[in-house]
């Protein structure tokens, strides 16, 4: 089985399965359930019965982590053959705003148990509007069925950044914001991520020690395979953190050169 046209497959299954019910239900955005530091709505497990319904119909058995959820097999009672991690709505605010900066999120590793950032061996990020960023592992990255490269995007840096709602910002990032350059936050870390992957933004950094695996590894990988750099935010690996880890707080940069400028800021 093509790992690649696989996670492509389904993540777009997700995707358009979560548009038709919020056609389909005006009820959508309501919220059923409050978590600590979020909320769960009805299209949050209308995505999630869609990812569900994704595996049954490619014949998978699977480990699914993802974020209303949680671990699961699917079908129940079977032996997984692979794990795959998700968020079948990046972006919900933005969602149930209209805004159609949002995105399906999938990584597939064909590990069962105990998978690693380092054993994803697909990964996509699949957005309404600009279609599909897809990857595996050493066959580089691919929007909509053309490669992509991560690289500088002109004279003035172009930064995603993330410290809101978070206590403290750290006084190097905002050290690194006074200098000539642009600041965008745009509601769907994943996105930012391969933005950065297609050339886009020079760097994506969220300081908050809120983000989880399945917000932004699948972006991670195809981030890498675009000749990228993925890592935590004072410049740890991030190979061995596991697929369920939370409470991350990440640096995705186009080149090595704006990843250290970067390092070299925030510990100021």
């Amino acid at each position: 089985m093509d790992d690649l046209a696989l996670v492509r497959r389904m993540a777009e299954q997700v995707r358009d399965a979560t548009a038709d019910y919020a056609t389909g239900h005006e009820d959508y955005a309501d919220i059923i359930k409050h978590r600590p530091g979020d909320v769960t709505r009805r299209i949050d497990l209308a995505a999630e019965e869609a990812l569900d319904q994704a595996v049954f119909r490619e014949g998978l058995k699977a480990r699914i982590v993802s974020e209303e959820i949680g671990e699961r097999i699917v079908p129940a009672g079977t032996v997984p053959e692979l794990t795959l991690l998700c968020d079948p709505v990046d972006g919900s605010n933005n969602f149930i705003s209209g805004i159609s900066y949002y995105c399906t999120t999938l990584a597939l590793s064909r590990k069962p148990d105990g998978a690693t950032f380092a054993d994803i061996d697909a990964a996509a990020v699949s957005s309404p509007h600009m279609g599909t960023f897809y990857a595996a592992k050493g066959k580089g990255a691919f929007l909509n069925g053309r490669p992509i490269k991560a690289g500088r995007t002109g004279y003035k840096p172009i930064y995603s950044i993330y410290v809101y709602g978070s206590g403290t910002i750290p006084g190097g990032l905002i050290t690194l914001q006074e200098k000539d350059c642009i600041v965008r936050t745009m509601g769907s870390i994943a996105l930012d991520i391969c933005m950065v992957a297609r050339g886009s933004f020079d760097a994506v950094i969220d300081t908050r020690n809120k983000v989880s695996g399945y917000d932004v590894m699948a972006a991670g990988r195809i981030l890498r395979e675009a000749g990228g750099n993925f890592l935590l935010l004072h410049g740890q690996n991030i190979e061995d953190m596991p697929l369920d880890a939370t409470g991350l707080s990440i640096i995705g940069a186009a080149e090595e050169v704006i990843r250290d400028k970067i390092l070299r800021d925030i510990e100021l």
